[in-house]
């Protein structure tokens, strides 16, 4: 299961109502929290809300993408270790 900056890009510029990234069956997806139920046996990675939370309403790079997507990923296969901050 790899989650790419593309995969973060969508999330942050998806009409999808409240989207929240999930890896269903090894394959990253866009639902809607509304929908959540319907994927059952999904890994929830994060919501759209919570990337801006952290990283703020602006513009990222490709390197604040692929970055983000790195601890993510990280943190899905290694729930223990602590991940490093996101870009600021």
């Amino acid at each position: 299961m790899a989650i790419t900056g593309r995969d973060i890009e969508h999330l942050l510029y998806t009409e999808t109502p409240d989207p929240i990234l999930v890896v269903h069956n090894g394959t990253p997806e866009i639902v809607a929290a509304a929908d959540l139920g319907g994927h059952t046996g999904a890994i929830v990675v994060c919501s759209r809300a919570e990337i801006l939370r952290r990283v703020g309403e602006r513009d990222l790079s490709e390197t604040d993408l692929t970055a983000i997507a790195q601890a993510l990923a990280a943190a899905i296969q290694d729930p223990a270790r602590q991940q490093p901050l996101w870009p600021a």
